[in-house]
């Protein structure tokens, strides 16, 4: 009998588990730590590709800066990054802080005064909205995108973003440009760049010929920043990297390191995959949640089990992501949907139909399980219950029954933080 801790919203369920197990944790490849976030310091006195940020705002009298950050569906380390630039930038006053929320809703008071600290009263801080009718025109990518960009971004003298490097299902990576695309853009322009997410290079962890990357960077390049911060952390949130600079420059150095840290070799394929999304907020909701299956579950047999393990505790998440998992009860029906129909929200089922057409889906979450039945996935209120369910029974490995004790299993605490592939 195995015993480990798994994160299930703001808790950790302890899970009791017999069998061939394997235990898949990208956070102890890490050997650097944490560094107490003194790293975020260091990458702002070495900036690459640029000036020292003090140095350029010195060049402009009575500056208006923005900081662009992460919105209350991240991670990041916010605070801790806003502390760092303060000290840098000394007695300027005039910074008003935008919550890149792309198409989210936008964070509450409370989820303001969870990701800034004491920020949270120091700064003018505005939110951004997709829909708002005061954003700025700025042109037409060469793929044919519209792309319009929050005001108070376009006209502030001083251009900073903030985030973190992470994994992206399909622009590849999170963070740098992402900031900007989509960030702070329009509802059309994320609708239409994230629209090619059917092409094969759009995956996790690639940007070769990646055409959402792509159109991601020329977007950025219509109205660069004059300076750029981001980190990479481990799933247990240890600092591991923080770089500075130039936008292009600082993300793909970020990327080389997040590659080394979050992308893990495995030549076996497993008959069961139980995977954490990796707690609050990254299992806040559904939409969100199910990040985590698009990066495992090709590490499964065809016809294993994949249960996903997230509290949900906003429920589905998106009203679009809702109907169409109602709607489209196949991936060839979804698929034909998301190239003829291409709604945000829509896109996330497409995936999710996709996974369950290769693999049998358990979700352990605070959804009501009617919902989930509905779409063909066993829904459990409890980890214990859809263990002993899911893993008591035998599973199809090839087309004969596995006998128990030849059953692999692969336990994962962090699934929207980490890709399983193949060496």
């Amino acid at each position: 009998m195995t015993k480990i801790q798994i994160p299930y919203g703001s808790e950790q369920i302890e899970l009791n588990i017999e069998g061939k197990l394997l235990i898949l944790d990208s956070s102890s490849r890490s050997n650097i730590g944490n560094k107490k976030y003194d790293v975020i310091r260091h990458a702002l006195q070495n900036p690459i590709g640029t000036k020292k940020l003090r140095e350029i705002v010195a060049t402009k009298k009575a500056a208006k800066i923005v900081v662009v950050i992460d919105d209350h569906t991240r991670n990041a380390p916010t605070e801790k990054m806003l502390d760092a630039l303060t000290e840098e930038l000394g007695d300027v006053l005039n910074i008003t802080l935008l919550v890149a929320c792309g198409t989210h809703e936008g964070p509450t008071e409370e989820d303001l005064r969870r990701m800034l600290g004491k920020c949270f009263s120091r700064f003018d801080i505005k939110i951004h909205n997709c829909d708002a009718k005061d954003l700025v025109y700025l042109g037409t990518t060469s793929r044919g995108m519209p792309i319009s960009i929050n005001k108070n971004y376009v006209e502030a003298d001083i251009k900073i973003l903030t985030g973190d490097i992470t994994l992206h299902y399909y622009a590849g990576f999170g963070g740098g440009r992402k900031s900007i695309l989509p960030g702070i853009s329009s509802r059309d322009a994320i609708k239409r760049n994230h629209a090619l997410l059917v092409d094969k290079h759009a995956r996790t962890a690639n940007l070769d010929n990646n055409p959402v990357h792509l159109d991601m960077c020329e977007a950025g390049s219509f109205v660069p920043p004059d300076f750029v911060i981001n980190t990479i952390s481990d799933n247990n949130g240890n600092l591991v990297g923080a770089y500075a600079g130039e936008m292009h420059t600082v993300f793909l150095k970020g990327v080389e390191v997040a590659k080394d840290l979050f992308c893990i070799e495995n030549n076996d394929l497993f008959d069961i995959l139980v995977v954490s999304a990796g707690g609050f907020p990254k299992d806040r909701n559904l939409y969100q949640a199910s990040k985590a299956v698009e990066n495992c579950y090709r590490a499964l047999v065809p016809g294993g089990k994949f249960i996903l393990i997230a509290e949900c505790r906003e429920g589905i998440g998106d009203t679009y992501f809702e109907e169409w998992m109602n709607k489209y009860a196949s991936y060839e029906a979804a698929a034909a949907a998301i190239k003829t129909s291409f709604v945000l929200g829509g896109h996330k089922a497409y995936y999710m139909r996709k996974t369950m057409n290769r693999v049998r889906l358990s979700i352990v979450a605070d959804i009501d399980s009617n919902t989930l039945t509905k779409w063909g996935i066993n829904g459990y209120k409890s980890v214990a219950d859809a263990v002993e369910s899911e893993i008591g029974q035998s599973v199809t490995s090839g087309t004969e029954d596995a006998p128990k004790d030849n059953i692999k299993i692969g336990i994962l605490r962090n699934g929207l933080d980490t890709l399983l592939i193949k060496s």
